[in-house]
C-alpha cells in the first residue's frame, strides 16, 4: 500500500478499483499467455475500422488509437489484433462486482473499468487497511491488473488509483487530499466537458490547485454547476455517496460443449436441459420467472446475448421452453456461429402464478433475508439491535391494538 501502510486505518471513506484497459485485461484473461503481449481493440463489425484501445506493449511499438487497423500489422507484426466484446466484458464485470459485495455491501459500478466500495463500518471486520486490500484484491483477478486508491470521497479515491501502478494501491487520507490533487492536471476532472477542459487551459489555469484558487463565484458563474462541483473537489470536499447496485435475483446455470452447436435441435436441447438445471433449484421453489437471459461464446471468438421478456410468469420448465422456442423462432434468434458455451440466466422472480406459496416457506424465507441484512448491518457497524413489534393485548378484549417493541440480536 505504499507509504500510507503505517497507519493501520487512516481517514478515508471510499475505495476505488480501476481496471485499466478493461477490455484487452479481459481477453487476457481469457488467454493468459497474452499477458505482456502487443494487444489492439479494433472497432465492431460497422464501424470505422480504427484502432479504439492498445496495449502498452503496442503503444511502445508506435501504435496509437484512431491509427488505421491497416497500419497496425507494419508498425507492429506480432500485435493480435481483437474485436470488441461487451458481452465477456459485463460477465466479468458482474463476477467482480459480485465477489466484491462479499468484501463490502455497498459497491457501484462505475465507467471506464472504474468500482467504489463504502469503507464504512469496515474497520470493525477487517481491523486494519492492510487486511482490506487483502480481501479486495482475493476479489479481482490479477490478470486483470487492478490498481487500488483509497481517499475521502470517490474523487480522491479514483484519482489515487489512476496515481497506482497495475497492482498495488495509493492511500490520501483527508486531511492530504486537496495537496495531493492540486499539482495534477484539470484533465482528471472527468466530470467536465472536454471543451470546459479546453477552456480551463486556454485560461492559464492547467491544474487542479490553479482553479481551486479561483474565488468560487467565479467558478459557478463562468461553467455552471458542474464547475461549482469541480471547484469543492478542488478543495478536497466530495460528499458523494458510493450509490450500491441493487442485488437482482437470479438463477443461472452454463454448459461448455467439445463438439460447437449448430443446429436449432441441438441449441433447443442444450436449453431444455439448462432450464431442467435451473428450475431444480432450490431458490425456484414456489417461484415463477419473467425474463431469460441467454449468453453464448462462439467459435469465432466472439460472443451473444439476448435478454427475452414474457407476458405471462412461467412457472414451469416446459412452459418456460415452449416460450423461449417461440421467441427464438420469431426472431431467427440462434447466434451467426457455433456456440461453444451457453450460459442460462433466469430473472424477474416472483411467487408462482395461480398458487398458494406455502405459510412456513414464506417465513423461512423472511427469516433468512432477515438474517443475512443483520449479518450485514453487524459488519459494518457491530453490535446492531433489531425491533419487532408484538400484539400486547389479543383484539378480542380492546377495541385498539396495543403494541411493544422488543429488542433481539440475530
Amino acid at each position: 500500500m505504499g507509504a500510507m501502510r503505517c497507519q493501520s486505518w487512516p481517514d478515508v471513506r471510499v475505495a476505488c478499483i480501476w481496471i485499466a484497459q478493461l477490455q484487452l485485461r479481459v481477453e487476457v484473461l481469457r488467454h493468459p499467455a497474452w499477458d505482456g503481449r502487443p494487444l489492439v481493440l479494433g472497432g465492431a463489425p460497422g464501424e470505422r475500422k480504427v484502432v479504439q484501445l492498445c496495449s502498452p506493449e503496442a503503444e511502445a511499438a508506435g501504435v496509437r488509437a484512431g491509427l488505421p487497423l491497416r497500419e497496425v500489422v507494419p508498425l507492429c507484426p506480432e500485435a493480435i489484433v481483437l474485436q470488441p466484446d461487451p458481452v465477456r466484458t459485463a460477465a466479468v464485470l458482474e463476477s467482480v462486482l459480485a465477489d466484491l459485495q462479499r468484501v463490502s455491501p455497498a459497491v457501484e459500478p462505475g465507467e471506464d473499468g472504474y468500482l467504489f466500495v463504502d469503507l464504512r463500518g469496515l474497520q470493525t471486520m477487517y481491523g486494519d487497511l492492510a487486511a482490506l486490500e487483502e480481501a479486495i484484491r482475493a476479489a479481482v483477478p490479477p490478470l486483470l491488473r487492478p490498481r487500488l486508491g483509497f481517499g475521502s470521497g470517490k474523487f480522491a479515491a479514483a484519482v489515487a488509483a489512476r496515481m497506482a501502478a497495475p497492482g498495488e494501491a495509493r492511500v490520501v487520507p483527508a486531511s492530504e487530499t486537496q495537496a495531493f490533487v492540486a499539482p495534477l492536471s484539470v484533465r482528471h476532472l472527468l466530470l467536465l466537458d472536454p471543451d470546459v477542459l479546453q477552456r480551463l487551459e486556454l485560461l492559464g489555469l492547467h491544474t487542479i490547485g490553479d482553479l481551486a484558487a479561483l474565488p468560487f463565484s467565479a467558478v459557478q458563474s463562468e461553467f455552471g454547476p458542474l464547475g461549482a462541483q469541480a471547484w469543492r473537489l478542488a478543495h478536497g470536499k466530495d460528499p458523494q455517496p458510493v450509490i450500491a447496485k441493487p442485488f437482482v435475483t437470479s438463477v443461472q446455470s452454463g454448459l461448455r460443449f467439445d463438439d460447437p452447436l449448430g443446429s436449432v435441435e441441438s441449441v433447443m436441447a442444450a436449453i431444455a436441459q439448462l432450464l431442467e438445471r435451473t428450475f431444480s433449484q432450490p431458490a425456484l421453489l414456489g417461484r415463477s420467472v419473467r425474463q431469460v437471459r441467454l449468453r453464448a461464446l462462439l467459435s469465432d471468438g466472439t460472443s451473444w446475448e439476448r435478454l427475452y421478456t414474457f407476458k405471462e410468469a412461467l412457472s414451469t420448465r416446459d412452459a418456460a421452453r415452449r416460450a423461449l422456442k417461440s421467441k427464438l423462432d420469431l426472431s431467427n434468434g440462434l447466434p451467426p456461429a457455433p456456440i461453444e458455451e451457453l450460459a442460462l440466466e433466469l430473472l424477474g422472480l416472483g411467487g408462482e402464478a395461480a398458487r398458494q406459496p406455502g405459510l412456513f416457506v414464506a417465513r423461512a424465507r423472511q427469516l433468512a433475508e432477515i438474517a443475512e441484512a443483520a449479518r450485514q448491518l453487524r459488519a459494518r457497524y457491530g453490535r446492531v439491535p433489531l425491533y419487532h413489534a408484538i400484539e400486547v393485548e389479543p383484539w378480542s378484549r380492546i377495541p385498539e391494538r396495543r403494541w411493544a417493541l422488543v429488542t433481539c440480536d440475530l
